[in-house]
């Protein structure tokens, strides 16, 4: 039905079909890497935990159970299976990414050709911000996925088939439920319905609008329960939203606390690709942007400048009134909410794009500034955050080569196969760009000495510096205890405390086994 309504050419099966060999052997790449190494993000343990509680053993996961739960849920089925490793959530989070490369070629063939839907897709792929998180448990690149394919299908809806909205709006409560920041992309989604449709609902769209609308409450409503039951009816999403519409913008206190608000602006090339990738905070860090950046870079800004020749803004109430919201939209931000900064942004965004030809360029800057603000605002800054708004970003790149193509006289297989060729040959070479690798496997290693010298270790008590990799890795209810806190230690009567950090000063405990910085303290007999 899709490639019906979209008139797809018999070329782009093939097309999709390089994609689809490409990511795969992308994110079988990736996993391969993630396993030799470890677990870096320890979110993903919160996840694979979360998967645990919906297998049926509620390991420290009551107050987290709330976050983001279709990953989870999904790995949670493969646990069901007997497949309860880390291994499942990397193969379900890279399903997801390849998912997402197949879904972005469908969105881009809504505006360009074969080939440059290739291109785009290919970048998209195997920009280094990408890889760096691809297929290793975390959710942003499933988020993302599931966002290009709630646009595609939105687009759809409005555009060609109303009936598609049975399928959107729940698409858009699933995007919700794989990471909820994903919600950013309603004010888009609404922006372009608008250009297109205006105001009111059109008799054709309402019939499909309603069933849509019933079915996302419905579906939301359920795993809002469901989640409200598992989480002991204290859930923590009600709150945190709270907070981000109020303006908070994070605390001092936290690891990826940041205050440079041109962070994602000043790193971006690196984000592209990079030579070098190292850890700080356990959070991958792309340095030495590559020659790929800047010719990409430079083929945006040749694109830029080429469609601000052609783009024509008529001097009237509308640009003038959206000149004003633009305005006000940077004297604000920071003094007040993100969100508020966001819709006034998108008021400027009507009003100078309601009667301009070029809606689907607007709609598609809307998509970057709407996460670009919300991300900029928030002192809590990391690398990956950003990662949604590169979708209409490369959108902007397949433009910039198409308006080149219109100025220059070249093949028009050139510049993409040039780009095809350096993005695949980074997708798979840029696992050796990572230097000074910490041991993520310490505190799986230090847990298989405990299980396998201790058959009975479940039934004893354990002290742990940090809950989430052990409650994992031994799956069973251990005590957080700080390792600051040495007489509290001293005093305890746990029978293991790991520790990040050598403690000399414990004359009940003795050392029996140190793996890199992690220090495995057994209570004197």
């Amino acid at each position: 039905m899709i490639f019906n309504d979209l008139n797809l050419k018999s070329n782009d099966i093939k097309f999709i079909l390089v994609v689809l060999i490409i990511s795969s052997l992308l994110v079988a790449h990736y996993i391969q890497f993630t396993e030799s190494i470890g677990i870096y993000c320890s979110d993903v343990f919160v996840y694979l935990l979360n998967a645990l509680y919906y297998s049926g053993a509620n390991i420290n996961s009551t107050s987290t159970i709330y976050l983001y739960p279709l990953i989870s849920f999904i790995t949670s089925l493969l646990f069901d299976l007997g497949f309860k490793s880390e291994l499942s959530i990397y193969l379900v989070t890279g399903v997801f990414a390849i998912l997402g490369n197949i879904g972005f070629y469908l969105l881009l063939r809504t505006r360009f050709n074969e080939v440059l839907s290739l291109t785009g897709t290919i970048m998209y792929a195997t920009f280094a911000l990408n890889l760096a998180w691809l297929a290793n448990g975390t959710l942003d690149i499933p988020a993302v996925a599931v966002t290009i394919w709630c646009v595609f299908i939105s687009y759809m809806a409005i555009k060609l088939n109303p009936k598609y909205y049975i399928i959107a709006m729940p698409l858009f409560v699933i995007c919700l439920f794989t990471r909820y920041t994903a919600g950013l992309i309603l004010p888009v989604l609404i922006l372009y319905y608008v250009y297109e449709k205006g105001f009111k609902i059109t008799p054709e769209d309402k019939p499909y609008i309603i069933k849509g609308i019933l079915y996302s409450i419905g579906l939301f409503v359920v795993v809002l329960i469901i989640l409200t039951i598992m989480s002991n009816f204290e859930l923590p999403l009600i709150h945190e939203t709270a907070i981000r519409v109020e303006g908070k913008r994070g605390m001092t206190v936290n690891q990826a606390y940041n205050p440079d608000m041109k962070y994602y602006f000043t790193n971006f090339p690196e984000f592209i690709s990079a030579s070098k990738t190292t850890f700080v905070n356990s959070t991958p860090l792309l340095e030495n942007s590559t020659i790929i950046s800047w010719i990409t870079l430079g083929l945006l800004a040749i694109g830029t400048i080429l469609g601000g020749m052609k783009l024509r803004i008529k001097r009237n109430k509308e640009s003038i009134g959206a000149a004003i919201a633009f305005l006000i939209s940077i004297a604000t931000f920071t003094h007040v909410s993100s969100i508020v900064t966001i819709i006034i942004t998108f008021v400027g965004l009507y009003l100078i794009g309601k009667d301009s030809k070029h809606k689907e360029y607007l709609a598609m800057l809307g998509w970057i500034l709407s996460f670009y603000i919300f991300f900029t605002y928030f002192n809590i800054r990391v690398n990956r955050y950003i990662i949604p708004a590169i979708p209409p970003i490369i959108y902007f790149i397949m433009l910039s080569i198409e308006l080149i193509h219109e100025k220059i006289t070249i093949n028009k297989n050139i510049i993409p196969l040039v780009l095809i060729i350096m993005f695949v040959i980074q997708g798979f070479a840029f696992t050796s760009t990572y230097e000074d690798i910490p041991n993520f496997k310490g505190p799986e290693e230090i847990s298989n000495y405990i299980i396998q010298n201790n058959p009975d270790y479940e039934n004893q008590s354990i002290g742990v510096y940090n809950l989430r990799p052990y409650s994992w890795y031994l799956q069973t209810d251990v005590e957080g205890i700080p390792t600051s806190n040495i007489t509290y230690i001293d005093q305890s009567n746990v029978t293991y405390y790991i520790s990040n950090k050598e403690l000399s000063n414990l004359t009940n405990y003795t050392q029996v086994k140190n793996i890199d910085d992690l220090y495995l303290y057994e209570k004197n007999k």
